[in-house]
């Protein structure tokens, strides 16, 4: 069964953006009997990647409940997505699952059922799809979600249904701590870095939950009071938003109502569509839970973010040093190094991304050293034209750091000409229509499709430029503090826009990216640094000096690594460039040629009639604006743009470096190591 024009739409769109198909059903045995529901597993065995011994699971997810706290009906409203739980299995439940198959290409599971009782009014049906990327121990059911676990808390019963996406750094530290400060005596069923939040959540509510995890997250917990018959619902996202969730309000199937009282979740819009009001849907705030009772609830809260008078810096006994942030650094490294399967970095040939390699290869030499065996050189990959800043940066780079003896360094170079037949693909997984935005996307789209031919997760240098003042227009800051309450605004956009991109373009291929820079730990030390040390020198932007953007990351990581090697200096020092700039110098003006003279001028006299929320003011922003509308109808309010078109137009000072269109002049992205370019650095 399909609900309307708008589902037909999403389904079909798979045969264009390669949907690779669905094999037999196979049941699970994973689930005692009591829990099981309507539980099954459908394998996908096309996945070629090599698949080691492993229990962490990314993936995206579909979820479904009616609402038995804000609306009080006599039976069950028509929702499509619930209707089928009392069959074998769920149909529909399982088509729209498949739509989000590319985040977990390795598998699908679908579960459904009814929980709480008629007796105390909160009786409600559930249901839940999750598409898995086996990163560990595919074959391993136990590991597969929904997890369906019963608890006993405090003498009661308690049934959690739970989906989740992302990774969590602390799951054996969060049971350690269940275990031997709770006393608690479940053990757990799997190794999923996952299935805690479970354990976690029944014993100690949705909110400390969230609060307790380190890592990239989004999940929802279904849970029943077995003895009290009650039924709670929870949702949340990781502090940065490196993983996305959605939710709204479900279509009732009855032609003569609109809104039925039951809510759906899902990781991307697309499942959404057809199944929700388009006016309803939210996407969960980064460090943000969601339950019907109190609705959307802020549970990360640092002091460096959260409050104005923030200035540790200003008593002198508060000190960070340079040791303290590069050991700090590592850390956050090391953590992401969590995998039992071949993984990778992106190397933009930026000074973020150099950095992370800088720090990363000998960590990987040692870890590879401690399994024994033969080394195998870390695969590492780049994106660009030829001869473009980034490529021929990131070719220094892997000089540096040894060459092919050690990375197994893959470049994707690619034509202007040949993207443009891929905007409507990239648009469908992207989900925006922030211009911006999709112009980095398009190069991101194949950096990621060639590298999810070779591992399944890579590292990236996303995040450095919030923290350390990257951006250009820096340089027009007009005191530390502005500067500071910059870098607080562009990091509450991270999951809007540079994370958004990164989950998306990545998993849109099935590859999971980790993101050091953005450690919540990492974070709240480099804001506790007197932003003094991030101040721009307009001069020193103009002359390639030092002093110019991103300079104290810079001096942090301008010595050699614990193996002697160093970053060349052409690239610590090389301008920042955005990543629909550094492929390709002229890149950007040949993009946005070709898709406004796809747009009339007639269409743009109506642009404010036809689209009067975020109204396009180019011919570009017309173009991937329109296209949205044809994929997600009614869901413009959703996307959250940069305040006049461009992340520097919402600083609180004027800067001439951007325009809506980019960059206005891309000879600051030149460096010495491109072809015919000439040496302009300045100590």
């Amino acid at each position: 069964m399909i609900l309307g024009k708008q589902v037909t739409t999403a389904l079909s769109f798979l045969s264009i953006v390669g949907n690779s198909g669905i094999a037999a059903f196979t049941p699970s045995s994973t689930h005692s009997a009591k829990n099981l529901a309507n539980h099954y597993v459908i394998e996908n065995p096309s996945s070629s990647r090599q698949q080691q011994a492993s229990h962490r699971l990314m993936c995206g997810l579909i979820a479904a409940i009616d609402d038995i706290w804000t609306s009080k009906t006599v039976g069950f409203d028509n929702i499509a997505l619930l209707n089928d739980n009392g069959n074998e299995k769920n149909q529909l439940l399982e088509e729209v699952t498949s739509i989000l198959e590319h985040r977990g290409p390795d598998g699908m599971t679908c579960s459904s059922g009814v929980i709480g009782q008629d007796e105390s009014g909160s009786k409600a049906r559930w249901a839940m799809g999750h598409t898995r990327l086996a990163i560990v121990d595919p074959n391993n059911r136990k590991a597969d979600m929904p997890f369906q676990l019963d608890f006993t808390v405090d003498g009661q019963t308690k049934k959690i249904k739970l989906a989740a996406n992302g990774e969590i750094y602390n799951h054996e530290q969060i049971y350690a701590d269940l275990v031997n400060r709770d006393g608690w005596d479940h053990d757990r069923i799997s190794g999923s870095d996952c299935e805690v939040i479970a354990h976690y959540f029944a014993k100690h509510g949705g909110p400390a939950t969230a609060s307790k995890l380190d890592g990239m997250f989004a999940f929802v917990v279904f849970e029943e009071n077995v003895e009290k018959g009650t039924v709670k619902a929870f949702a949340a996202r990781d502090p940065v938003g490196i993983k996305p969730l959605y939710f709204g309000r479900a279509i009732n199937a009855d032609p003569e109502k609109k809104v039925a009282s039951g809510f759906v979740f899902s990781s991307e819009l697309k499942g959404l569509v057809g199944h929700v009001v388009p006016e309803s849907v939210t996407a969960i705030p980064a460090g943000h839970y969601w339950t019907p009772e109190e609705g959307l609830v802020c549970f990360y809260n640092p002091d460096w973010l959260r409050k104005d008078d923030y200035a540790p810096w200003e008593d002198e006994d508060h000190q960070v040093t340079d040791d303290e942030i590069r050991e700090a650094f590592k850390k956050a490294i090391k953590k992401r190094m969590m995998a039992d399967v071949d993984y990778g970095f992106f190397l933009s040939g930026g000074v973020d991304s150099a950095v992370v390699s800088n720090v990363l290869l000998p960590l990987y030499k040692e870890a590879k050293l401690a399994e024994g065996g033969e080394y195998k050189p870390i695969p590492t990959f780049t994106v660009g034209m030829e001869n473009s800043p980034d490529v021929m940066a990131a070719k220094a780079v892997v000089k540096e750091l040894g060459g092919s003896k050690y990375i197994d360094h893959k470049i994707r170079n690619f034509t202007p000409e040949e993207v443009f037949d891929m905007i409507p693909k990239i648009i469908y997984h992207m989900e925006t229509y922030e211009a911006e935005l999709i112009r980095s996307s398009i190069p991101n789209w194949f950096l990621a499709e060639a590298a999810a031919k070779e591992v399944k997760m890579v590292l990236t240098g996303e995040g450095a430029d919030e923290l350390f003042a990257g951006y250009l227009y820096f340089k027009d800051a007009t005191s530390p503090m502005a500067l500071q309450n910059e870098l607080k605004r562009i990091y509450g956009m991270l999951g809007n826009i540079n994370l958004h991109r990164t989950d998306r373009m990545t998993m849109a291929h099935g590859l999971e990216a980790r993101v050091p820079f953005l450690d919540t730990e990492f974070t709240k030390l480099i804001m506790s640094v007197n932003p003094e040390k991030k101040m721009v020198d307009p001069e020193a932007v103009k002359n390639n000096a030092r002093g110019r953007e991103k300079t104290m990351l810079r001096e942090l990581f301008e010595g050699p690594n614990v193996d002697g090697h160093i970053i060349p200096e052409p690239v610590l020092w090389r301008a920042k460039a955005m990543q629909c700039e550094g492929v390709g110098e002229d890149w950007v003006s040949i993009l946005q040629r070709k898709v406004s003279s796809l747009v009339t001028d007639e269409e743009m006299e109506g642009a404010s009639e036809k689209f009067p929320l975020n109204t396009p003011h180019t011919k570009e922003e017309y173009y991937y604006r329109r296209m949205f509308e044809e994929y997600f109808p009614g869901m413009d309010h959703v996307i959250v743009p940069w305040e006049g078109g461009g992340r520097a137009m919402g600083a609180s000072w004027k800067s001439d470096m951007y325009t809506r269109e980019g960059l206005r002049n891309v000879d600051l992205l030149s460096h010495s190591l491109q072809d015919g370019k000439a040496k302009v650095m300045e100590k």
